[in-house]
């Protein structure tokens, strides 16, 4: 999910007000908002992060300029006016989500807002969403803090710039350094966005060229704009339609497409108050009003959508959502009318500054306390059936060591666990999916049939194959070089008999480039599978793949939380769910359905690779005969996390194929396997 920034300070100098960028604060705003509530009618909308950029960079570097040139420039009253707009409502919201957690949440779930918390607190939200983004990230529609990250970028940028600029002034060179900074800020972008797109999302100096582009704005007004100023914002306006209109989450972002939103903004702002757009649409009432309490709403909105999807289980009805951004736009004038205002202009400037420090380094504290204590007395309990406790992966550790077989420095790209009871008669290969599949086995294998792993998530297991964009795997070269690695380790080692590929429908689904070449091959998934295979097979290797299971939602979704059975719960959570389907189970035939494709492909393999055991486990995790797969059975969760097995479903599983495993080696290699 994108995210996008709160609502820049809007710090006035005298007769320096402009309606107009508070009605475009209204339009980023309105953007973000729209998109997290309803994101097919504005799949771009999170580029309204890149408008607050720029508004808030060229209002703070006006404001900044203004007091170096009149000897009035003090970094203490910089950070003063920061407290008094940015900490009443970041309190505000801070609390409520503490609050609303400690009921809602489950304890584990209590401890990573807790860690969220401590550091919106401390702005540095974006960093700990970059440390925690990959392959096992929490779903972020079901994180209450997320959208603070955007908060972190830019008073990041303000313990840096302020200081500069005044340097920069003194030496006459502002422009240059500004430039400067703009041009290493947006190449940073451009590299990260190729293979690190996390980075590039979430990083400071791939983001700081956006402020600086407002920033650049401040410091030098273009002669001659005025004669064309109507000409320019129409242009600016249309940049920022087209990016909230055919920018998705499918592109690579920032990148070089968030300079459309970024220049749009630019032009208008540049425009100034009398042309075209901004008179007569940026500086209607409504729009004003709007951008006035766009900060205190950005904060507002995301965690009551958040909590929202927490308690449905699944993106909330349309009414719901819809109620939920009215009453985010009532929370944020009330919270701008009665927390913000008072604060910044009625109370004594010492209490000003003191009294929101000292709230938020409390909830800090809070929350970091809530992270390390070893006891939580808080968060919301789960019901005891289906058996929390089932769902979870990694049972047989104790039987493995991290040995990845004959290939030492293959440790360094791939994580392995091999039975430490005997040499590993046979190998699973994978994905993450591969990962969790494995523990059944060695905790059900026999002397002369152990088992090792070898995985590294987010990658598909392919040695003649790139992945254009790892699932959170690494670079593609990486991933390339984890599957050589393997498949060498494999090859080479003389006691390992079979391997069982195990790999996520998605993941094989991945666009792939063949080794050598830039074109995206459309039938990669079979080929690199018979690829592999026959690679295998002139090895002496038998080799088994194992269908993906039917995708389900985390099992964190389908504890039922305690909240929904008390008197304030009860109504909110019948609210919010409405008529919404169970997502906890799905039909089989809908899942036969949805992998459709992934199952022809397959067929197609084993049409090639006769001699390959296709072992299917849909008929163990799904009632066939009800047409019903379900997230648990017997009081026992058949997933882990995510859409991966627990081990309750892995030890069936193995149980299951075990035998099919001992019949199908003792086959002729050249024997015709059916598919299983």
């Amino acid at each position: 999910m994108r995210d996008a920034t709160h609502a820049g300070s809007h710090d006035r100098i005298p007769n320096a007000y402009r309606t107009d960028i508070d009605g475009l604060r209204a339009v980023a705003v309105l953007s973000v908002v729209l998109f997290h509530a309803f994101p097919k009618l504005v799949p771009g909308g999170f580029v309204g992060v890149d408008i607050f950029f720029v508004i808030s960079g060229f209002l703070i570097t006006r404001i900044l300029l203004d007091e170096i040139k009149n000897d009035r420039f003090s970094i203490a009253a910089f950070y003063e006016r920061r407290v008094r707009r940015i900490f009443p409502a970041l309190i505000t919201v801070l609390a409520f989500v503490c609050v609303a957690g400690w009921f809602i949440l489950f304890p584990d779930e209590l401890r990573k807002l807790a860690g969220d918390v401590v550091a919106g607190a401390l702005f540095v939200a974006n960093l700990r969403l970059w440390a925690d983004t990959g392959y096992f990230d929490r779903s972020a529609a079901f994180k209450p803090l997320l959208h603070l990250w955007s908060l972190g970028v830019e008073e990041q940028f303000y313990i840096v710039w302020p200081l500069l600029l005044a340097m920069a002034h003194k030496k006459r060179r502002v422009l240059e350094i500004a430039a400067t900074l703009f041009v290493i800020s947006f190449v940073i972008n451009i590299v990260l966005s190729k293979n690190h797109p996390a980075a590039d999302f979430y990083s400071p100096a791939s983001r700081f060229w956006e402020l600086m582009a407002g920033s650049i704005l401040a410091c030098w007004r273009p002669s001659g704009l005025h004669q064309a100023r109507s000409l320019a914002s129409l242009i600016g306006a249309a940049l920022i339609a087209v990016s909230v209109v055919f920018i998705n989450e499918s592109r690579v972002f920032p990148g070089w497409w968030a300079a459309l939103p970024v220049a749009g903004a630019t032009l208008i702002i540049a425009a100034g108050k009398d042309a075209l757009i901004n008179r007569f649409i940026l500086s209607l009432r409504p729009a004003v009003w709007l951008g006035k309490i766009s900060y205190p709403l950005y904060l507002w909105h995301w965690p009551l959508l958040a909590f929202s999807t927490v308690l449905a289980k699944d993106t909330p009805d349309l009414h719901v959502r819809i109620t939920l951004v009215v009453l985010s736009v009532l929370l944020a004038w009330a919270t701008y009318a009665l927390i913000e205002n008072p604060i910044r202009f009625k109370m004594p400037r010492g209490a000003s500054i003191a009294l929101p420090c000292a709230i938020l380094l409390c909830i800090a504290g809070t929350g970091v306390s809530a992270q390390y204590a070893k006891h939580l007395p808080g968060g919301d309990r789960v019901a005891q059936i289906p058996d929390p406790a089932t769902a979870s992966e990694g049972d047989g550790h104790q039987f493995a060591g991290s040995e990845c077989g004959p290939i030492p420095s293959s440790q360094k790209l791939l994580a392995c666990a091999t039975d430490s009871r005997d040499p590993p008669a046979f190998v699973m290969w994978g994905d993450s999916k591969a990962d969790v599949m494995s523990w059944g086995f060695i905790r059900n294998s026999t002397p002369g049939n152990r088992w090792r792993l070898m995985t590294r998530p987010g990658c598909v297991p392919a040695t003649a194959y790139e992945t254009a964009a790892p699932n959170g795997g690494g670079t593609p070269e990486d991933c390339l070089h984890a599957s050589e690695l393997a498949m060498q380790s494999i090859i080479e080692d003389p006691h390992v008999k079979g391997v069982a590929i195990v790999a996520a429908a998605r993941v094989l689904a991945q666009q792939l480039v063949p080794v050598g070449s830039s074109t995206i091959d459309p039938n990669a998934a079979e080929k690199l599978l018979v690829d592999d295979i026959e690679k295998l097979e002139r090895a002496g290797k038998r080799v088994m793949l194992i269908v993906d299971n039917p995708t389900l939602p985390d099992p964190k979704q389908c504890m039922e939380r305690q909240f929904v059975h008390t008197a304030i719960g009860r109504p909110i959570t019948k609210f919010v769910r409405g008529s919404q389907v169970d997502p906890c189970v799905i039909s089989y035939a809908s899942h036969m359905q949805e992998s459709a494709n992934y199952r022809a492909m397959l067929a197609n393999v084993h049409r090639l690779r006769p001699e390959v055991l296709i072992f299917d486990p849909t008929p163990i995790l799904c009632d066939i005969d009800t047409g019903v797969c379900p997230i648990s059975r017997d009081g026992k969760f058949l997933y882990s996390y995510g859409d991966h097995v627990s081990d309750y479903s892995n030890g069936m599983i193995a149980r299951a194929m075990n035998p099919e495993i001992d019949a199908f080696m003792r086959q002729s290699i050249d024997s015709p396997t059916p598919m299983r």
